[in-house]
Parts: C-alpha cells; sequence; structure tokens
C-alpha cells in the first residue's frame, strides 16, 4: 500500500483488532482521522497522533424528521406494477403493512438512515483523500456511492454476514415453535367463559397479562392482584350492570406454562368473564391463514424481481436495496407477516362471537389492538383507547400523514380508536398535530394507572419501602429504567456506561427496573458482573411509584417513566449516548440531564445526587412540565373512563367511523 499524500479517513464499526488496524496505517497516511462507530471503540483508539471521534459527533438535529418523512412515503411508493406495498398486501379490509412497519424502522431504517446522513456529514467536514472502512458491510456500500469505489482504500469486514437484521429471534425456528405449542395448550385447555348476554350493554375489554400484578392496595390497605389499567373501569362498570367480558393477550412463554392458574386468579380477580386471545383460533383458520401466506408468498417473490421495487428503495440518492432487501423479506416471511393474517381472521372471529356494543382496549397501536380495531370498524362497532405512553414525534406509530388517517380508501388507513381517552391537554393536542387523530377522537380522562396515587402517597414510607425491595438502608437509591431500545447496541452502551459510573459510588445502591416487555433478565447481570459491580438490585414487577418515591435519582434514555419521575420530584438523567433522541419531549425541553457523553456520567450523578441549586431548579421545572404531560391526579381517571365507555355503548359517542371520508372534516 502507497502513503496517502493526503489525508485519510478511518471508519472503524468493530472493536475487534480495531487498534491493530488503525496502528498499520498510521505512517501510511499524512493527515489521519478516525471516526468510530461508538465512544467505547473511540476510548481504546484515541491517540495523540491523530484526531479520534465518533458519528456522533457528526450528528444533526434534523435526522429523525428525514428518517420519519422517509418511513412514511415509502408504503405510497409504487414497487409493483404501478401498486405500493400498502396496496399489494391488503387482507380482510386492512393493509398488513401496518403490522410490519414498526419492526422494519426500528430495527433497520432508522439506525441505517440515520447511518447515511451523518456519513455524509463526515465526508463533507474531513474531504478525505482516501477512506479505510474496517467491520461493515452498510458504510462501504453507502461510501461507494457517495464518494466511489476508488475511493475506499480498505476493507476489513471480520464477520461476514449481516451485522443489522431485523430482530425476530423470538419469532423463529424452536422458539417460535416452543411459543405456538403454549399458546395451542393455552387455547385448548382453557373453556372459555360466557357473559350474562346482555347485548345491549355488552362490554369487550382487550388487555394483557403483562398488565396484572400483586401489589399493596394504599386504599383497601391490603395486597390485592389486579391488572393495574382495567381492574377499577371494569369493576365500576358492573357496578353499573354492563355485562362485561375480559379477553387477555400473553406471549411470555412461563406465562402460558401458568395459563390454567393465571386465568383463575384473573377470573376471580376481576369478577367477570375472562378469556384467552387463542379460544378464537380454530383449525380451519389456521388453514385458511396458510393459504392466504403462500399467496402472499408468491405475490413478494414478483415484487423482489420488480425494477420499481429496487428503484423505491432509495435515500437522497443513495440506493439501500442492497443492505435491507433481505431484512424486508426475512421480515416478511417471519411469523409476524403470519401472525398478522391469523390476528385478522381471529379479531373477526372474537367479534362476532362475543357481540359487543364497544370494544375497550390500550396499545392501540399494537397488532393485536389495530386488527380489532378493524373488525370492529367492520362492524361499525365504536372503539375506545386508552393512552399508555408518551405521545412524541419520535414515536413511528404516533406519527402519520394526514390520508394514512382520513383518506378515502378505508383499507389503506392506519386503523385508530373512534375515541382515545388521553392523559391531558398536552397529549390530546399532540394526537391531533402529530398523529393527525380527528379532532373528536381525543378526549382528555386521565390516567387510570395513578388513580390510587393521591391517597397512596399520604402514606408511603421510604423506609419500608426499601426494606421491601430488599435494599440497605443506609445507601441512597439510583434507579435505572431499562427499555425495548430499538438497537442493541445502544441498549449495551447504555447499560455499561451506567455500571461503570456506578460502581465508583460505594454509597449507593443501584435499582435496574426492568421493562415490563423485556424478557432477558440474564444480560442485565452479565453486564453488572463484568462492570464488577456489588451493590445491585435487578426488579420487574414492582410498584413503579413505591421505588421511585425511595429513588435519589432516575437514569433512563427516553421512557415515559422519566415524566413520571419528574411529577416525583426526581432529578432524571437522560443518557444519549448515540445522539438518537433529541426530539424526545423531556430531552428537548431540557427537563431532564441530558449525558450525551459516558465520560461525563459520573459527574452528572455526583451532581444530582448533591442536589444543588442548579439541579433543584431543573427539578422544579421539571415537575411543572410533567404534570402538563401527565394531566391530572385526582384519582377520578377510571370513573372518567366509564363515563366515556357508557355514552358510545349507549349510542352517543358523536366520533364518525373512519374510512367514511369525513372523518376529521
Amino acid at each position: 500500500m502507497t502513503t496517502s499524500n493526503g489525508s485519510g479517513l478511518i471508519f472503524v464499526f468493530e472493536e475487534s483488532k480495531a487498534k491493530e488496524f488503525v496502528d498499520s496505517l498510521r505512517t501510511k497516511i499524512e493527515k489521519m482521522v478516525v471516526v468510530c462507530a461508538t465512544e467505547e471503540i473511540s476510548k481504546k483508539l484515541s491517540s495523540p497522533d491523530y484526531r479520534c471521534k465518533t458519528l456522533a459527533n457528526y450528528s444533526e438535529y434534523s435526522e429523525l424528521q428525514n428518517v420519519m418523512g422517509w418511513m412514511k412515503s415509502w408504503p405510497d411508493t409504487p414497487i409493483l406494477k404501478g401498486k405500493s406495498m400498502k396496496e399489494l398486501f391488503v387482507y380482510e379490509g386492512i393493509s398488513l403493512y401496518w403490522f410490519l412497519q414498526t419492526r422494519f424502522y426500528l430495527h433497520r431504517v432508522r439506525d441505517l438512515i440515520i447511518l447515511i446522513q451523518r456519513i455524509k456529514h463526515v465526508l463533507e467536514t474531513e474531504k478525505p483523500d482516501k477512506i479505510w472502512v474496517k467491520g461493515s458491510n452498510d458504510a462501504r456500500l453507502i461510501i461507494s456511492q457517495l464518494e466511489g469505489e476508488h475511493k475506499i482504500a480498505g476493507f476489513e469486514l471480520l464477520e461476514q454476514k449481516s451485522q443489522h437484521k431485523v430482530r425476530h429471534k423470538s419469532y423463529q425456528g424452536h422458539p417460535m415453535l416452543k411459543l405456538l405449542l403454549l399458546k395451542i395448550i393455552r387455547g385448548t385447555s382453557l373453556a372459555r367463559s360466557q357473559g350474562k348476554g346482555k347485548s345491549e350493554n355488552r362490554i369487550l375489554v382487550v388487555t394483557e397479562v403483562s398488565n396484572w400484578r400483586r401489589d399493596f392496595d394504599y386504599v383497601l390497605e391490603k395486597y390485592q392482584t389486579k391488572d393495574v389499567i382495567f381492574h377499577d373501569i371494569v369493576r365500576q362498570l358492573a357496578d353499573r350492570g354492563f355485562d362485561v367480558t375480559i379477553v387477555d393477550f400473553e406471549n411470555r412463554p412461563g406465562q402460558l406454562l401458568r395459563s390454567r392458574s393465571v386465568n383463575k386468579s384473573r377470573q376471580e380477580g376481576f369478577g367477570v368473564p375472562v378469556n384467552p386471545w387463542e379460544k378464537y383460533i380454530g383449525i380451519g383458520m389456521l388453514m385458511k391463514t396458510k393459504n392466504v401466506s403462500k399467496k402472499f408468498a408468491d405475490l413478494w417473490q414478483q415484487v423482489q424481481r420488480s425494477d420499481e421495487f429496487a428503484k423505491s428503495l432509495t435515500y437522497e440518492n443513495v440506493s439501500i436495496y442492497e443492505l435491507v432487501r433481505s431484512d424486508i423479506e426475512d421480515l416478511f416471511k417471519s411469523l409476524k407477516a403470519y401472525a398478522a393474517i391469523t390476528l385478522v381472521e381471529a379479531s373477526k372471529n372474537l367479534i362476532e362471537a362475543e357481540k359487543p356494543t364497544v370494544v375497550v382496549m390500550h396499545d392501540e397501536y399494537g397488532a393485536l389492538q389495530i386488527s380489532l380495531i378493524n373488525a370492529s370498524r367492520i362492524k361499525g362497532i365504536p372503539c375506545v383507547s386508552i393512552q399508555h405512553g408518551l405521545v412524541s414525534e419520535e414515536q413511528i406509530s404516533y406519527v402519520h400523514e394526514q390520508e394514512h388517517i382520513t383518506g378515502e380508501r378505508r383499507e389503506l388507513l392506519f386503523p385508530i380508536p373512534d375515541i382515545m381517552c388521553s392523559w391531558s391537554e398536552s397529549s390530546r393536542q399532540n394526537l391531533i398535530e402529530i398523529a393527525k387523530f380527528p379532532q373528536s377522537v381525543p378526549v382528555v380522562t386521565g390516567d387510570p394507572r395513578v388513580d390510587y396515587l393521591p391517597a397512596a402517597l399520604k402514606k408511603f414510607d421510604r423506609r419500608n419501602i426499601i426494606q421491601k425491595l430488599g435494599i440497605p438502608e443506609d445507601k441512597k437509591i439510583i434507579t435505572f429504567a431499562t427499555e425495548n431500545l430499538p438497537s442493541e447496541e445502544e441498549k449495551l452502551v447504555v447499560a455499561k456506561s451506567i455500571f461503570r459510573a456506578v460502581r465508583e459510588i460505594p454509597e449507593c445502591h443501584l435499582v435496574i427496573k426492568m421493562h415490563p416487555n423485556e424478557i432477558d433478565v440474564g444480560i442485565y447481570e452479565r453486564l453488572a458482573t463484568a462492570a464488577g459491580m456489588k451493590g445491585y438490585s435487578i426488579l420487574r414487577d414492582i410498584n413503579l411509584y413505591e421505588l421511585l418515591y425511595a429513588s435519589d435519582l432516575v437514569i433512563l434514555s427516553y421512557s415515559t417513566v422519566a415524566v413520571e419521575a419528574m411529577r416525583m420530584q426526581k432529578p432524571v438523567i437522560s443518557l444519549d449516548l448515540m445522539s438518537l433522541h433529541e426530539s424526545v419531549s423531556f430531552i428537548k425541553s431540557r427537563v431532564a440531564i441530558v449525558v450525551n457523553n459516558a465520560d461525563d456520567l459520573l459527574t452528572s450523578i455526583q451532581k444530582c445526587l448533591a442536589l444543588g441549586p442548579d439541579v433543584q431548579e431543573i427539578v422544579n421545572k421539571a415537575k411543572s412540565f410533567a404534570e402538563q404531560q401527565l394531566g391530572a391526579l385526582d384519582g377520578r381517571a377510571s370513573e372518567r373512563i366509564v363515563s366515556v365507555i357508557m355514552e358510545a355503548s349507549q349510542g352517543n359517542q358523536k366520533t364518525p367511523l373512519l374510512g367514511d371520508g369525513n372523518a376529521g372534516k
């Protein structure tokens, strides 16, 4: 290799043998800049002999908006004979694309387009004569289109496989068969409970077993097992003479094995019939699903051979076709696509069997929920949804084009509920402005999960709480609220950084609060052990507000837990080490202490624990922000939601059924 007469740019995406790779080029490049995928790699390569930066140093605020814009326009782009993805794969009045978009966006498109934008910024800033790439075929293909192959002087990829595959491990191979078997057992072993048959007042409530928890009831002053969202709502409806049936959904193998005991306790706790979702699936339905899946698989083969398809996968003159086509194919062939068809059929069967006057749910953009909204819409049955997280321009399921919500072609619309019970006026406005919901859809009710909180806050006792959680009384408590982060790389970087920082503060105890939908506890145990952590606990099914009350500091990335902690006047650190979450409301509003560099985390933690005047000022500002986002804390949200359901059941709901071309006009 000849010595470069100008500047050399080295991209390093892989830690293995990175130092040897860079050192081998030091004498061959006159001016050398090293750009690393992560801060962790950058630290190991840092040298006074050359500039070492990270891709995050080249981030721009508009990145996420650009990604979201592309993602929202692509499903309308022709990919075969003038038809779009949305149009080609329609089944029973709904486009199957809506079942696939979130996974495709979060686990491929988002990171890939951000990578393109950052690489473009690096090249425009550094203007290198030669480029070397280690560890990323994606980066090599992008650079070759931006600068030409002649600029790439060296490329090394140790792992000859895609590093950014769509992640759906729980839906393939052995785990998939295990999950299907457990679901079949659950569906066949439990008898379907029947309601009272009052069809004029028949309410169907769809929930998830993950909402079912045992906790101390501060109102009744005793331990109680209940659904944290729907318990009081169902009780109030039953007391008013409504015939309520619960349908629950479960995907965790451990819970599926306990189906009989879980169902029995839920039946007793609710005092109304509780049926597993699997009860509404039959053999005939599965055979039909198989035949439809085969038909769509044949159509997919035609799409793959289409020039329109290849042309559609372009971002700012950079073709991403070679980078994503296998990911789209894997996603399309996965159980995710097969399950979408099954969900549509099961939802039709569910609505037909239960004949509800109103369907009530939360997580209105999940696959199960949009299937039920679609089935209800066909029958003209109103759907009421309850907000379950912050409405943000970073959430793809809350960012829509107007024509995706109120367009003329009903089968291409993203299904939304007829009424959305939002936490606050701020959330209501976000649903109208960001999600493009018609103004009549969102109504302000408050959050039913915190109805007990006003009374509980008067009785919370920090000493009792930490004893119950098994935390030493002489320690300050730092809570790390984990999340289902889209990037596995970011998840590891965040956890490692927190463990390394907190281990330096022996007077603190770290509580790792697991996200309800995370299954692998072991990953945090392994990372904590590797980091040399001593005082820590890993907790899952606990009372979040008790933990927040007892905590001295909360650390996370962008979870709604941040705003809950702010309401309870706790300092919050938002760890955005890859500069991916600038558009999150509490980061943008600077009511959290935002840390973009892991080296600054320890100092930020110590500063928050000291709670000086500057931190206290942020905490006070954050409390006002949280109250605006989360709404009233008056213990009456369930009561207001029940009133909304009753009005919808009695035909007083004035929201036009979506898809008639007039909604929102």
